[in-house]
């Protein structure tokens, strides 16, 4: 998120950083012990891991610092939503992803 070159969206929360939830709290303790570095503790029961980029949904809808994905700002680029999903890239990527997108926004009208 830091590298974003967008930095109103980024000071307003309008893109977050991207981030995984733990399926438990007590693995995300065994991982605190272990390193702990990028493990976020947000309540007793909700920990999650900090990865590279920006939070995105399954639309690759932008995710804002609430969670709410934005009707309006999508991204695909591999370099900021790396962190999600690592293994994105290529032509096949930018082709399913640019369907994905599609549906999403016609979808709205």
């Amino acid at each position: 998120i830091e590298k974003f070159p967008f930095r109103s969206p980024v000071k307003s929360g309008t893109v977050s950083a991207a981030r995984v939830k733990f399926k438990s709290a007590e693995q995300a303790l065994i991982a605190l012990q272990k390193d702990g570095h990028g493990i976020i503790k947000e309540t007793d029961i909700d920990y999650y891991l900090s990865v590279p980029g920006l939070a995105i949904n399954d639309h690759f809808q932008a995710v804002d610092n609430y969670g709410a994905f934005s009707n309006r700002i999508y991204i695909m680029a591999v370099p900021y939503i790396g962190g999600f999903n690592p293994d994105y890239s290529g032509l096949d990527f930018c082709e399913e992803a640019s369907k994905i997108i599609m549906k999403s926004i016609l979808a709205q009208k």
